[in-house]
């Protein structure tokens, strides 16, 4: 019987770490895993017959679950079923690929909607698809058995198959054709890894600004790196759970109208995955319901985070000439008429200057005015707050004396955080 290696990456991220297992085994020597056609003589060769490398038995394998999980038996026994299964696969695609060497494979037009297709006219495991001259493979379905606390974890079908194409036109190995993938995510770490196989994994993470709202079960995340179909960047959102929408690319336009399509460019025909076939049909090519649902849950995650920003704003501190009846009656009334000529309103203000400040002449030295400083809660027209900083002045008189205190406006140059950021309304 052929030695079969298997490096097998499905336990990867429980513990929020990205090292493979296959890393676990750098010591232990690869048998080639698929049977490859020769250019030469179009006859089936096996990588592993000129390997002189050392076979990974089921006993080794049980071995290192153990030493990676070794206070969970269940998940040992889980991993290892899933281990084997997929490997079962793996030497039926092997068979598969010799049985199909010598052909060209079933040549196709277009990749058909594993959803809108009957199960005749569906893509087969194992077998070789021709498109546009090149060959693809449909590989099986892998379920890791994967699960979280927050649900988003598990096997999850496509509305279309994700197509990775060869390396090359003129490559003999075919290119993959997916119909879907078994997500693991960390809740702890909000990352995850999307597998294709156990070996063919993309990572994807929540990003920082949303992982209030991953917290409670509202959760957008962002493929990055990785295998599988060459997704780079691509957002992905959870539409409801166990359904998720992938290219979920909008912005937020304004307060009135809310998050838009990218561009404008609404799609046509949306890629959907979910747990359960059934609800893809809900919102595949349904655009109305999946635009509707998708901009919801967007304003959502966008209220969870602009509102940990709000909280996130420090506050100055009240300085002593807060409690100068003469200085803060003067800024009261400007910063009242001030706002009284615009549409903005002023909800609360205090001074946060412990002292003057001089200005003098450049080259007499002579005193010009002194300055202080306060902070205002500006509500603006759209019911936003903002934290802004005003000036207080009084100007020199001769004598060493100063005239009466006077608002001198908004301070808008070149001032440092918070002041120019939202806050909350009721902020202390």
């Amino acid at each position: 019987m052929k030695k079969i290696i298997l490096l097998c990456v499905f336990v990867l991220c429980y513990n929020s770490t990205q090292a493979q297992l296959g890393k676990m085994l750098k010591n232990k020597a690869k048998a080639a895993l698929e049977k490859k056609v020769t250019k030469s003589d179009n006859t089936v060769s096996s990588s592993s017959e000129n390997s002189s490398e050392a076979t990974y038995t089921d006993e080794e394998f049980k071995a290192e679950l153990a030493e990676k999980y070794p206070n969970d038996q269940e998940k040992q026994e889980l991993y290892f079923k899933k281990y084997k299964e997929y490997q079962a696969q793996q030497l039926a695609e092997e068979e598969a690929l010799r049985n199909k060497a010598n052909s060209k494979g079933i040549v196709v037009t277009e990749i058909p909607s594993p959803v809108e297709s009957s199960e005749d006219k569906k893509f087969k495991n194992n077998q070789i698809y021709l498109l546009n001259n090149t060959k693809f493979i449909k590989k099986p379905a892998y379920d890791g058995g994967f699960s979280d606390s927050k649900g988003l974890s598990g096997y999850y079908h496509f509305s279309q198959y994700f197509v990775k194409g060869p390396i090359n036109h003129f490559d003999n190995d075919p290119g993959s054709i997916y119909e879907g993938f078994s997500i693991e995510y960390n809740p702890t770490t909000y990352e995850l890894n999307a597998f294709f196989t156990p070996e063919k994994k993309r990572y994807g993470v929540v990003p920082e600004r949303y992982r209030k709202s991953a917290d409670k079960g509202n959760i957008q995340f962002q493929f990055g790196m990785g295998d599988g179909p060459e997704w780079t960047n691509v957002n992905v959102l959870l539409l409801e759970p166990g359904v998720l929408l992938i290219g979920a690319e909008v912005y937020h336009k304004n307060n009135n109208e809310g998050h838009k399509w990218m561009n404008n460019a609404q799609p046509k025909q949306f890629i959907i995955a979910a747990k359960d076939p059934e609800n893809i049909k809900k919102y595949y090519k349904n655009p109305e319901l999946t635009s509707k649902v998708t901009f919801k849950q967007f304003d959502e995650l966008r209220k969870d985070w602009k509102g940990e920003q709000l909280s996130n704003v420090v506050m100055p501190s009240k300085g002593s000439f807060d409690s100068n009846s003469e200085i803060k009656s003067a800024a009261v009334s400007g910063l009242n008429a001030y706002y009284g000529k615009t549409s903005m309103k002023n909800l609360k203000q205090y001074l946060t200057s412990n002292k003057w400040s001089t200005v003098k002449h450049k080259v007499t030295g002579v005193p010009l005015y002194q300055w202080a400083v306060g902070v205002v809660i500006q509500k603006n027209s759209d019911g936003q707050c903002m934290l802004q900083q005003f000036i207080v002045r009084r100007d020199y008189t001769g004598g060493g004396n100063y005239g009466s205190v006077y608002f001198n406006g908004i301070n808008r140059g070149s001032i440092r955080a918070p002041y120019g950021s939202y806050c909350k309304c009721e902020t202390e």
